[in-house]
């Protein structure tokens, strides 16, 4: 089943990945270019309280909403729901909090169990792999959310696994990837601010199309 999700995830994304991607592309950069003003400040000062707070906005504010509206467009267009674009940003709001909160639960759980050997923490993500989506695509509540992917992962346990270890395995790999050309540079000044804003706009984006098309599929095929 695992498989399939992301066979037909990727199906989907090309179908779709262009309408999608320019929908949710701003968000995307502006991650990037808030991303990038850290790095460049952490590479030459020291982190500063602006810094910390453009940290804050970029992992607080821009992250979850561009969970919450990649999902929503990616279900609009499997579904083929057409609607204008700007409506998945006036509406995305309401739904931020929550996606913050079990943002900050899953990352948490998630963490704990990644510092316990590694495994727990997979198994972790493997059970709340499907939070976000309740939340946003359902309207339950922070809990309910939490309860409903419990019970739904557990039902299909080794195959939320495979996916979680697929998700973490993308993404480790391209942070992996990025970060080799970066220190390839001898001189990490040199490393330009436009440089910095592309790779951490691919990183997240990467991310994005993982949660948007796979995992939703695998939702959507367990729902």
């Amino acid at each position: 089943m695992t498989l399939q999700a992301i066979s037909k995830g990727f199906d989907y994304y090309k179908r779709f990945g262009l309408n999608f991607t320019i929908k949710i592309l701003p968000l995307i950069f502006l991650f990037g270019f808030l991303a990038s003003i850290v790095s460049s400040s952490s590479l030459s000062d020291g982190i500063s309280n602006y810094d910390i707070s453009i940290l804050l906005i970029n992992n607080f504010l821009i992250s979850p909403l561009l969970t919450i509206i990649a999902i929503f467009i990616a279900n609009d267009l499997i579904e083929n729901n057409n609607r204008d674009f700007l409506v998945y940003y006036a509406i995305s709001w309401q739904f931020l909090l929550k996606v913050l909160i079990l943002s900050l639960i899953s990352t948490l759980c998630i963490g704990i169990g990644l510092l316990l050997f590694i495994v727990p923490g997979i198994l972790i993500a493997g059970l709340l792999l499907f939070v976000n989506y309740f939340a946003i695509l359902e309207n339950r509540t922070v809990l309910d959310s939490l309860n409903l992917s419990w019970e739904k992962s557990k039902l299909n346990f080794f195959q939320c696994i495979l996916m979680a270890s697929f998700f973490w395995f993308i993404t480790i790999l391209t942070i992996t990837f990025l970060s080799a050309i970066s220190v390839s540079y001898e001189d990490q000044s040199q490393i330009s601010q436009t440089y910095t804003i592309i790779s951490s706009s691919l990183a997240i984006y990467i991310q994005i199309c993982l949660i948007s098309f796979p995992i939703l599929v695998l939702y959507k095929s367990n729902h």
